[in-house]
C-alpha cells in the first residue's frame, strides 16, 4: 500500500492547536517538564529554558517526514473526512505505529539511567544521581535525545505510587514504638527547621516574594529522604543498630508529614480562596491519616488475614491478597485526591493495611522488586531528570543561590541533640559512641530525594516560584544528594576504625608472647522482649548497674505489628572480672584432660548401646553365654579377664574398636576389687552389663539436663567443652596427671565465676524489661583464632589435615619451612582470600608459643588438627539441635492430629444425637397424626399392651442414648481442656 500523502497545513494547525491543549492539561510534574509560562518567570528564562512543547514540535516534524506517526495518521483521516472522499483505509485508522529509531533511543537511555547509576553507586553516591544526570544529559533540558518524553514521565509517576506503595507496606509498627518520643520529636522539628530557613532565604533573596512562594522553598527542603539515607546505613552496616533504628523512624514520620505539606499546596496556588479552604487539607490529611491509618495497623490487617486469607486455598491466596491491594490502592487515590489530599497519601495508605500481615509484607517485596527498581529508574532519570534546567546552571544567580540554599539542608543537622545516650564514652579512648550516634544521626537527617523534587517541580508548575528559583533548589537538592552520603559513609568508615583500635588495644594477644595472662570478659547476651515505648533506652541504665561496657549493639523485630517481640544483643565487656586467656596449646590440654577423665562420651555411650541392642538381637534364649558374659573373654583360663583380654573380646563380640581409656571405663565399671582385672565375682552376666550401660546413659542425659543452663553460658563461637566443678565432681581424675587435673581444677572454678555472673545477668535483664522478656547469655570472644582458618577452607574447599599442610606449603614461598605474617597475607590477598591483619596477628599469636615470629610446620598442623576437631564438635551440636527441633515438630503435629481427630469425633456424635432427635419428632408427630386419625374416624383403638410397651421402650432407649451421647461429649470437652 502506498503511503498517503502529507496532511494539508490546515490540519496541522489543529494538531498543534490539540497538542498545547493536551500540554496545558499535564499533570504538575509534566508541567514543570513543559515549561510553559508561569506566572513569576520572565520571557528570557522561559525562552531559555528547554521546554516539552518544543520536544513535541520536532517530532511533529520528523513524524510528518516519515508519515509514520498515529498523528499523522489522525490527521490524514481527518483530513479525508472533511475534503468529503470518503473514510481512510482502516489499517491507517487503528495501527498505533512506533518507529525503529525511536524504540532504540528509549533502549539507550535506559540502559545509559542504569550504567550511570552504577557508577555513582560505586562511588559512594545513591544511584539516584546518575539516573537523574541521564535524565537531563539526554533528555530534554539539553540533548533531547529520548522520544515521548510525557509518557517517560507518566511511567515515572507510577513508579512514585508504586514507592509510596511499598513505604506504606514497610512501615513497622513496632520500630515506631520502639524508638519512642524522639523519632517523633526529630520528625516535626525537621519538617519546621527548613521551612523556616527557607521562607526567610526566599525573602531575603526578593522582597516582592510573596508568603505562598516563600513556603514552597522552605518546604521543597523539610522532607528527609529515606531512601537515601537507608542505603547509606545498611552500606555501612549501621542499619540494624538503635540509631540506625532511631533515624528510619523519623525518616518515616518525616515522610508523613511532607504527604501533609504537598497536600496543603493544593490550596496555596488558588487564588484568594476561602479561609476555610487551607484547612480542609489538613483536615482530610490527617483525618485519613487517622481513620484510614489506624485501621491500616490495627483491626483492618487481621480481618484480611483471619477472614480473607485464611479461607483462600494456600495457591491462591498470594493472587488475592495482592487484589485486595490493588482495589484499595484504586480506591485511596481517588479518595484522598478528591478530598483535597494528596493522592500519593492514599498509596501510602493502601501499602500500611498490609504492613502488619507478614506474609504479605514478603511476598511483596519478593513479587514487586525488579519492577520498583525500574519504575522508580524512569522516575528519578524522567520525572526528575527530565526537570532539571541544567542550561540555567551557567547562571551565577542560579549557583549562587543554590549554595545559600544548601542552609536549608544543613538546616536538620541540629537534630543530633535528640539522640539518647545507647552507650558510655570509652574512658582513655578515642572512640567516642555518643559522638558517633549523634553525628550520623545528624549527616542521615540532611540527605534530600525524591519529595524535594517533587514539590519544587509541584510550586514551578503552578507558578509559585521563578524558574531561576526552581533551578537553585535543585542544585541545592543534587549537591545534597552527593556530599551527604558521601560524608555519612566516611563518617561510619572513620568510627569503625577506631572501634577496632580500641577492641585491639585489650586483645590479649597483643601482650608478652609466650605468656597466657588474662583477658576480660566478653559477653554476648541476647534479650528478647515485647516492644514498649522508648525500648532501647532501656539497656544503659541497666547495663551501668552491671558494670558492663557495650561493645556493639543490634536489635532485630521478629513480627510487625503491635504485639511484636524485639531482639536486641548486646556484646559487652565484663569490667568485673577477668579470665585466663589460653593459646591453642592449653586449650587443647584441658579438652584432652576432658576426654579422659570423662566415663564415657555420649557418642561412645550410643555406640555401645547399640551395638549391645544388635548383640542381644542375635542370640537366642537357649544360649548360656549371658550367664557369664566376660569369663569367655578368658583366653589363658586363669579364673580372671585382664584388660587386654577385656579389650579384645568386646572388640570381637560387639564388632567395635575400643581405645585403651574405653577398655579401662569399661573394666572401671565391673572391678569392684580395683585390681584392674575381672575376677569371678565380678563377671556379670550380659542382661547385667546391658543394664549397667543404660543406667550410665540416663544419667548422663540427666546430668546433661542439669548442665544445659551452663553450656548455653559457657557456650561461645565454635569452643571447646569446658566444666563447672559440679560436672567435674562426677568424673574421675585418677589417671591424669597432677598437671592435668590442676589445669581442670582451676578452669572449673573459672567456669563457675562465669556461670554465676551470666546467671546474675540474665535475672537483672529479665526483672527489667518485663515478665515475658527471655534473656540468654553466651561468652564471646572478639578475635576468633579460627577465622583465618575458616576462610582459608571456604576458599579452597578444605575439610582435611592434610589440605591444609599443602596449602602451608603453597604459601611457603621461600621453602624455608616457616611462615611469617607477611608471607600469609600477600600470599593469600594476591589468591583473593578475604583476610585482615587481625585476624592474620590473633592466629600467629595463638599458635606461636615459642613467640618466634614464625610457624613451623608442626605447630600449623597441630592448629589445624584442633581446628578441625572443634568444626566436627560444632556440626553435632548443630545436627542434635536440628534433631531436638525435628521431635518437637513431630510432637506438635501428632498433638494436632490428636485434636483434629477429638474435634472429628465431636462432630459425628453431635450429627448422631441430631438424627436421633429427628428420629424421637418423627415418631411423636406419627403418633400425634394416628391418634387424630383415629378420633376423626370415630374408631378409638387403644394400642395393645405389647404395642404401648414396645413404642415406650423405644422412646426410652432413644432418650438413654441422647443422654450417653451428651455425657460422653462432656467427658471428651473435659479431656479436650486438660489437652
Amino acid at each position: 500500500m502506498s503511503r498517503p500523502p502529507p496532511p494539508p497545513a490546515a490540519p496541522k494547525k489543529r494538531k498543534l492547536k490539540a497538542a498545547t491543549e493536551a500540554a496545558a492539561n499535564t499533570s504538575i510534574t509534566e508541567q514543570a517538564v513543559v515549561g510553559g509560562r508561569c506566572e513569576n518567570c520572565d520571557d528570557s528564562v522561559v525562552a531559555s529554558s528547554t521546554t516539552n512543547a518544543a520536544a513535541v514540535g520536532a517530532h511533529e516534524d520528523e513524524e510528518e517526514d516519515h508519515g509514520k506517526t498515529i498523528d499523522n495518521l489522525h490527521s490524514d483521516a481527518l483530513h479525508a473526512t472533511e475534503g468529503g472522499e470518503g473514510h481512510v483505509d482502516d489499517a491507517h485508522s487503528m495501527v498505533v505505529h512506533v518507529t525503529y529509531e525511536n524504540i532504540y533511543a528509549i533502549l539507550v537511555f535506559l540502559i545509559a539511567a542504569t550504567a550511570l547509576g552504577i557508577v555513582t553507586s560505586k562511588l559512594g553516591m545513591p544511584a539516584l544521581v546518575g539516573e537523574i544526570i541521564t535524565g537531563f544529559l539526554l533528555g530534554p533540558p539539553l540533548a533531547n535525545f529520548v522520544p515521548y518524553p510525557e509518557a517517560l514521565v507518566l511511567v515515572g509517576e507510577i513508579g512514585l505510587i508504586m514507592l509510596l506503595l511499598e513505604a506504606g507496606v514497610e512501615l513497622d509498627v513496632a520500630q515506631l514504638r520502639e524508638t519512642g518520643a524522639r523519632a517523633l520529636g526529630i520528625g516535626i522539628t525537621g519538617t519546621i527547621l527548613p521551612l523556616v530557613i527557607g521562607m526567610g532565604l526566599a525573602m531575603a533573596s526578593d522582597t516582592s516574594i510573596s508568603i505562598k512562594s516563600a513556603l514552597a522553598v522552605g518546604a521543597a527542603f523539610s522532607p528527609t529522604s529515606l531512601g537515601v539515607a537507608a542505603s547509606a546505613l545498611k552500606a555501612g552496616k549501621m542499619l540494624d543498630t538503635p540509631v540506625g533504628q532511631l533515624i528510619v523512624a523519623s525518616c518515616v514520620i518525616d515522610d508523613i508529614l511532607a504527604l501533609i505539606l504537598l497536600s496543603m499546596f493544593q490550596v496555596l496556588v488558588e487564588d484568594s480562596p476561602p479561609i476555610v479552604s487551607y484547612f480542609i487539607p489538613i483536615i482530610s490529611s490527617v483525618g485519613f491519616l487517622f481513620v484510614l491509618g489506624g485501621s491500616a495497623v490495627t483491626w483492618l490487617p487481621r480481618f484480611i488475614q483471619n477472614k480473607v486469607l485464611n479461607n483462600i486455598p494456600e495457591p491462591h491466596r498470594e493472587l488475592t491478597m495482592f487484589s485486595i491491594m490493588t482495589a484499595m490502592l484504586l480506591g485511596y487515590l481517588p479518595l484522598l485526591n478528591y478530598t483535597k489530599s494528596s493522592y500519593l497519601t492514599g498509596a501510602f495508605l493502601a501499602g500500611a493495611t498490609f504492613s502488619q500481615i507478614e506474609s504479605a509484607h514478603h511476598a511483596f517485596i519478593e513479587k514487586t522488586h525488579q519492577l520498583m527498581t525500574w519504575l522508580l529508574r524512569v522516575f528519578f532519570a524522567a520525572s526528575i531528570g527530565f526537570q532539571v534546567p541544567v542550561t540555567l546552571f551557567k547562571d551565577p544567580y542560579v549557583i549562587g543561590w543554590g549554595f545559600i540554599l544548601y542552609a536549608c539542608v544543613l538546616a536538620k543537622f541540629p537534630l543530633m541533640c535528640y539522640v539518647p545516650r545507647f552507650e558510655d564514652v570509652k574512658e582513655g579512648a578515642r572512640y567516642n559512641p555518643f559522638l558517633r550516634d549523634r553525628l550520623i544521626t545528624g549527616l542521615s537527617m540532611t540527605c534530600r530525594g525524591e519529595f524535594s523534587f517533587i514539590i519544587a517541580a509541584f510550586a514551578l508548575g503552578k507558578g509559585l516560584i521563578s524558574a531561576k528559583i526552581y533551578a537553585a533548589i535543585v542544585w541545592a537538592v543534587l549537591l545534597s544528594c552527593i556530599t551527604s552520603p558521601f560524608m555519612l559513609l566516611s563518617l561510619i568508615k572513620y568510627f569503625n576504625k577506631l572501634q577496632l583500635e580500641y577492641l585491639s588495644a585489650t586483645n590479649p594477644l597483643n601482650k608478652k608472647a609466650g605468656s597466657d595472662g588474662t583477658a576480660p570478659l566478653y559477653l554476648h547476651i541476647k534479650a528478647t522482649a515485647p516492644a514498649s515505648w522508648g525500648h532501647q533506652e532501656l539497656f544503659r541504665n541497666i547495663l551501668n548497674d552491671l558494670d558492663l561496657e557495650v561493645i556493639e549493639r543490634r536489635t532485630n523485630r521478629h513480627g510487625r505489628g503491635f504485639n511484636a517481640r524485639i531482639q536486641t544483643d548486646l556484646y559487652v565487656k565484663d569490667k568485673t572480672m577477668d579470665i585466663k586467656f589460653q593459646k591453642i596449646t592449653g586449650q587443647r590440654r584441658i579438652k584432652n584432660a576432658l576426654k579422659t577423665a570423662m566415663d564415657f562420651t555420649e557418642e561412645e555411650l550410643d555406640t555401645f548401646s547399640t551395638a549391645l541392642e544388635e548383640l542381644r538381637l542375635l542370640m537366642d534364649d537357649r544360649d548360656d553365654e549371658g550367664a557369664a558374659f566376660f569369663s569367655q573373654f578368658d583366653t589363658d583360663n586363669d579364673g580372671s579377664v585382664s584388660l587386654s583380654e577385656l579389650k579384645g573380646g568386646l572388640e570381637k563380640k560387639l564388632s567395635l574398636k575400643l581405645t585403651q581409656r574405653q577398655a579401662r571405663k569399661v573394666m572401671e565399671l565391673f572391678d569392684a576389687s580395683g585390681d584392674g582385672s575381672l575376677q569371678q565375682n565380678e563377671m556379670v552376666s550380659f542382661e547385667d552389663f546391658h543394664s549397667r550401660l543404660q543406667v550410665l546413659v540416663e544419667e548422663n542425659k540427666k546430668r546433661s539436663l542439669q548442665s544445659r543452663k551452663t553450656r548455653s553460658i559457657l557456650a561461645g563461637s565454635r569452643k571447646s567443652r569446658r566444666m563447672s566443678s559440679n560436672e567435674l565432681s562426677h568424673l574421675s581424675l585418677k589417671d591424669l596427671e597432677e598437671s592435668e587435673k590442676t589445669a581442670l581444677k582451676e578452669d572449673a572454678k573459672e567456669q563457675d565465676q562465669i556461670i554465676k555472673r551470666g546467671a546474675a545477668i540474665e535475672t537483672k535483664l529479665e526483672s527489667a524489661l518485663g515478665g515475658e522478656a527471655e534473656v540468654t547469655v553466651e561468652v564471646w570472644n572478639p578475635w576468633p583464632w579460627t577465622e583465618l582458618f575458616d576462610k582459608i577452607a571456604d576458599h579452597y574447599e578444605l575439610d582435611h589435615v592434610d589440605q591444609f599442610v599443602a596449602v602451608f606449603a603453597t604459601i611457603d614461598v621461600d621453602a624455608g619451612g616457616t611462615l611469617d605474617k607477611d608471607e600469609i597475607q600477600d600470599v593469600l590477598r594476591e589468591a583473593g582470600v578475604k583476610i585482615s591483619e587481625e585476624g592474620v596477628e590473633t592466629l600467629f599469636n595463638m599458635i606461636d608459643e615459642d613467640g618466634s615470629g614464625e610457624i613451623d610446620q608442626d605447630e600449623w598442623r597441630e592448629a589445624v588438627d584442633f581446628y578441625l576437631e572443634l568444626k566436627k564438635e560444632e556440626k553435632e551440636r548443630a545436627n542434635e539441635n536440628q534433631d531436638n527441633s525435628d521431635i518437637q515438630r513431630s510432637i506438635r503435629a501428632a498433638k494436632l492430629a490428636q485434636l483434629g481427630q477429638s474435634a472429628k469425633m465431636l462432630q459425628e456424635k453431635k450429627k448422631k444425637k441430631l438424627g436421633i432427635l429427628n428420629v424421637i419428632s418423627k415418631s411423636t408427630a406419627s403418633l400425634k397424626r394416628l391418634g387424630s386419625k383415629n378420633e376423626d374416624d370415630g374408631d378409638i383403638v387403644s394400642p395393645t399392651p405389647t404395642e404401648s410397651t414396645r413404642r415406650r421402650s423405644s422412646v426410652r432407649f432413644a432418650v438413654e442414648d441422647v443422654e450417653a451421647t451428651s455425657l460422653d461429649k462432656s467427658n471428651h470437652s473435659q479431656e479436650g481442656l486438660f489437652f
